[in-house]
């Protein structure tokens, strides 16, 4: 009886899996090492401090793809408070005071939390990534022998 060729599929499933890492690990390597840093810089700003604070909660308005605001755990219900204060404070103009570093902090630290899950995603779809490989591999080898 002859074996069924299934190295194509596990071809497939490698090139798909390894797409899915290298997006994931773009995303989380570009907030981690570029937009993180940044943020921190602006909350650790001494001159200026109401417009450094307001540059780095509209940065931090626009989440890391894993740490979207619509996504809450028991843990961060208290970040829709925040988010809905300084939203209403920033449409308002309202300046941010030294005491908001705190907050930004937290939203900061969120963000940090959604850029690690994404590098872990990263790292997974990898190793599925070489799994596929060494069974494409391994298909191919039991074809030749069979």
């Amino acid at each position: 009886m002859k074996k069924i060729d299934d190295s194509r599929l596990y071809l497939w499933f490698a090139a798909i899996t390894l797409g899915i890492a290298l997006v994931c690990g773009g995303i989380a390597g570009y907030s981690m090492l570029h937009v993180e840093p940044e943020i921190g810089a602006l909350l650790a700003a001494e001159d200026d401090v109401a417009a450094a604070y307001r540059e780095a909660y509209l940065m931090l308005r626009d989440p890391q793809i894993f740490a979207r605001y619509e996504n809450f755990d028991v843990a961060a219900q208290p970040v829709k408070f925040i988010l809905r204060d300084y939203d209403r404070r920033v449409s308002a103009g309202e300046e941010l005071a030294k005491d908001d570093g705190l907050y930004l902090g937290i939203l900061l630290e969120r963000r940090q939390l959604g850029s690690a899950l994404t590098r872990n995603t990263a790292v997974f779809f990898a190793l599925l990534s070489a799994f596929g490989l060494g069974l494409f591999f391994y298909e191919r080898r039991s074809l030749k022998k069979g």
